[in-house]
């Protein structure tokens, strides 16, 4: 049977692309629809919410993923503010005011989550 990449393992690029790129991406959406339908707004979090955790699973050190998490965390927060902003619409869903404080819950959040995606490795069989 063939093993899975660390994330560590990966190439610098797709580092980015998985810690970086894609979680300020998915906030984008996230805070477009913030201001547009409050069940996109919570369905697409959730998305993020099973993204941060499976970010966690790549990593073999809890330092590791915890970095992963408070980056990924970070830029998804950033997303959302910045998309939202541009859309220039009124928040539809429950958020704290002013709106940039969701960038430190979406870093504390992201962190949290990647850490029991770690941790949900260590359980596993291969642990």
């Amino acid at each position: 049977m063939q093993r899975g990449y660390t994330f560590g393992e990966l190439p610098r690029p797709v580092q980015v692309q998985l810690a970086g790129i894609g979680p300020l991406l998915l906030g984008g959406v996230v805070g477009f629809l913030l201001g547009e339908t409050t069940a996109g707004y919570w369905a697409v979090t959730g998305l993020g919410l099973i993204g941060g955790i499976g970010g966690g699973l790549e990593h073999v050190t809890l330092r590791a993923a915890g970095a992963r998490g408070l980056v990924a965390g970070t830029l998804f927060g950033t997303g959302i503010v910045a998309a939202h902003a541009a859309a220039g619409d009124r928040v539809l869903a429950t958020a704290p005011k002013p709106l940039a404080l969701l960038i430190l819950f979406s870093a504390v959040g992201g962190t949290v989550l990647a850490l029991i995606g770690f941790w949900l490795r260590r359980l596993g069989p291969t642990g």
